[in-house]
């Protein structure tokens, strides 16, 4: 394979020949907005540590996994609230 670093950067091409772009592809895929985009770059963070930036592509990676994770800590928050709101109204409707 012919590398060239705006289609075919050496750090993003997998032992087995695969590039990590195909691989992102297939796993985010059906998401949706920020979601594919964090866990995008989590995939693209740690494919290329070993080849460019080692632990600072690690960091990165880091950030993108909290955020993840504090986007679903505030969505199951939510859940809980609209849950509780929920109990609420029923409870009233039920007087």
């Amino acid at each position: 394979m012919i590398y060239d670093n705006v289609k075919h950067p050496k750090h993003y091409l997998l032992s087995d020949g695969t590039e990590v772009k195909d691989h992102i592809n297939s796993i985010v895929g059906d998401m949706l907005g920020r979601s594919a985009w964090k866990v995008a770059n989590v995939i693209k963070y740690v494919a290329r540590a070993d080849k460019k930036n080692g632990l600072e592509d690690l960091k990165k990676a880091r950030e993108y996994i909290d955020m993840l994770i504090a986007d679903k800590e505030t969505e199951n928050s939510r859940r809980g609230r609209n849950w509780k709101q929920f109990i609420r109204v029923v409870k009233r409707l039920s007087r």
